[in-house]
């Protein structure tokens, strides 16, 4: 079972359209333990040794929301650090010390909106892994 209070999202940048920051919301009413930081630059030596690092990248991976919830399983209760880069992505420095690179889509979204549709990912991969009825393979 994944939980909430294993994971954070570490994005650049505040939230500037009250929508997107309504609808994180919503989302973090549900997963009041998710950890959400906003951040000017990354320093990844602030993150654990022992912690999962997974970079939100163009070039990164894709997978299924059922694919997601069998590999963020397959870590074994570590904690999952989720980066988002703002508008010029994430410096390669911190995609190299990365465990993995994830793309949410082959189309580009503004780091805004990527941040809304990483939560509800998360939120759906909770759900999965409880076997709720949220997600509806």
């Amino acid at each position: 079972m994944i939980q909430s209070s294993r994971l954070s999202i570490n994005a650049i940048g505040k939230i500037k359209k009250n929508w997107i920051r309504e609808g994180i919301n919503q989302y973090k009413k549900r997963m009041p333990d998710l950890i959400i930081n906003e951040h000017k630059v990354f320093n990844i030596n602030n993150i654990p040794v022992n912690n999962i690092i997974i970079c939100l990248t163009e070039e990164g991976k894709s997978f299924s929301s059922i694919e997601l919830t069998s590999l963020l399983l397959k870590f074994n209760n570590k904690k999952i650090n989720f980066l988002i880069g703002g508008s010029d992505g994430v410096p390669t420095d911190i995609k190299e010390k990365s465990h993995l690179l994830l793309s949410l889509s082959p189309l580009t979204f503004p780091h805004e909106l990527a941040r809304l549709i990483l939560i509800e990912q998360i939120y759906r991969v909770i759900s999965i892994s409880n076997n709720s009825p949220y997600h509806r393979a």
